[in-house]
């Protein structure tokens, strides 16, 4: 019997998994770890953090399933986006801390290169994306300009799973859905662009060779295996960023069909052949053939998270999330007006990167319930903004497929179901991740076929949530509402 060793290099925890060529999960082993935010609107961690969690969580998981390592087969790994982690021509971390996916530091950077862009015209003709702090370029820019010492002396700058593989394999590599987030990729020609790389500043060579997410990219050394207990030689492929392979894990391929991932953020998001040009709406390619146009909320899971470290922090115990669901059980839909909004870590959109969180139209009569079911609230309403805007576009949504962790809160479910008032189809297994990761490689190493092919036979639906009819007129008032109130705050916080 062969086996994938999966990897997910997550925001709050990196896990491994070891799955079967079918796609079943034996077993997954989780360490968890913080996000540093030392100034309003920073967020990091570290990479050498990462890679020994990752290393601790192999070595579990190969002594929990009891597996042979020489039946592994692959290495396959996903991972949270945009981080980026420099490392010298020895390997070595020039870095100590990277810039996460929600890090905002680099807004004034997005300024000057907005300044010396046409940014529309960019976006149609190369880059498919507007200007945001996410932007992996954009934070180069910032290493450039405020700690060039690191920025001069650093061969590479690896996205968060790249820098795992380039631990194990000692091969710079990453793939299209990373290497789209650059800004400095075209998506016509799907190659990095060397002319808007030195418009804006930095040095494309810093950027790792991009291969197919399902390629071959190195075997492990033999440093890296007596650090994980992997067998020398065993093929490590590209990978993906996390959303993007999750998005493959639970079969998200193919036109029509939409998807809510809320793990620490929340993202909306389609498969298209094309991306999607308009200054709010992102693109990035997909691990298979075609492009993902969506839009995140930086704090989705995050939010609730929030709310249960708030709620927990008034007792003498912590607080479970099923007593904290079970309180907002209590508060009616629309939470009679309150309206929480939950920009705590900002927004990508240019204009709105300094927002931040907060509540709006609270009464006397509001209690706890009515907070913590307003914070499930706001983040659904963020998605039925979402939706307007795709109808708004012309692009048709016939299915909404819901993944992530958000997928075991059922409150939460109906809440969303109600809001953007369609069926939800409710992922089977929230682990699309490390099943997207194992597709990847077990297509890397041809034991399984196409991965756009194999996802969709493998697309499973464990249950659907139908919107609520009595709260649908409840839920329009209340989107309209949340859309005002964020349309007027717009360019408010600074």
């Amino acid at each position: 019997m062969k086996y994938i060793l999966a990897l997910d290099i997550g925001t709050q925890s990196v896990r491994a998994a070891i799955v079967d060529v079918d796609g079943k999960i034996l077993g997954i082993e989780q360490i968890k770890h913080e996000v540093d935010s030392p100034h309003p609107g920073w967020a990091q961690q570290s990479g050498n953090m990462w890679w020994e969690n990752i290393c601790v969580a192999i070595g579990k998981i190969i002594s929990q399933t009891g597996i042979d390592p020489k039946s592994i087969a692959v290495v396959s790994s996903c991972g949270q986006m945009h981080g980026m982690v420099g490392v010298d021509e020895q390997g070595v971390v020039t870095t100590e801390q990277s810039q996460l996916w929600c890090d905002k530091r680099c807004q004034s950077e997005c300024e000057a290169v907005q300044g010396m862009l046409d940014e529309n015209e960019t976006a149609e003709a190369i880059t498919a994306n507007p200007i945001v702090p996410s932007w992996t370029a954009l934070k180069l820019i910032w290493f450039k300009e405020n700690t060039p010492e690191d920025y001069n002396r650093s061969r590479w700058f690896l996205v968060p799973k790249d820098f795992i593989n380039y631990r194990l394999t000692g091969v710079a590599a990453t793939d299209p859905s990373e290497a789209s987030g650059s800004y400095i990729w075209d998506w016509k020609t799907d190659t990095y662009s060397p002319e808007l790389a030195a418009k804006i500043g930095v040095d494309v060579e810093l950027f790792a060779p991009s291969y197919d997410s399902h390629a071959v990219i190195g075997e492990v050394t033999e440093e890296a295996s007596r650090s994980t207990g992997v067998p020398v030689g065993t093929p490590v492929v590209a990978g993906g960023g996390d959303f993007p392979v999750s998005m493959l894990g639970f079969g998200i391929v193919g036109e029509g069909i939409a998807s809510d991932v809320t793990g620490t953020s929340t993202l909306f998001a389609m498969h298209s052949p094309q991306p999607l040009i308009h200054r709010s709406v992102f693109n990035l390619r997909h691990v298979v053939d075609g492009w993902i146009p969506f839009k995140l909320l930086d704090t989705g899971g995050l939010s609730m998270k929030w709310c249960r470290d708030l709620v927990g922090s008034m007792r003498d115990d912590e607080i479970e999330y099923d007593e904290l669901i079970e309180m907002a059980r209590r508060a009616p839909a629309g939470s009679d007006g309150l309206l929480f909004y939950p920009y705590m870590l900002g927004e990508r959109r240019l204009d709105n990167t300094a927002a931040r969180g907060g509540f709006v139209g609270i009464t006397i009569n509001h209690a706890a319930e009515h907070f913590i079911r307003s914070v499930m609230e706001g983040v659904a309403l963020t998605m039925g903004m979402d939706k307007r805007l795709f109808a708004q576009l012309g692009v048709p949504i016939q299915r909404m497929l819901c993944v992530g962790g958000g997928t075991r809160n059922e409150l939460w479910n109906s809440i969303k179901a109600d809001v953007v008032d369609m069926p939800l189809e409710l992922s089977e297994e929230p682990e699309a991740g490390l099943k997207g990761a194992a597709i990847l490689g077990a297509a890397g190493v041809g034991l399984c076929g196409d991965p756009a092919t194999v996802a969709q036979e493998r697309r499973a639906t464990t249950r659907v949530v139908d919107p609520t009819p009595e709260n649908r007129k409840v839920y329009d008032r209340a989107l309209d509402e949340f859309a005002r109130v964020y349309d007027h705050m717009l360019g408010f916080w600074q």
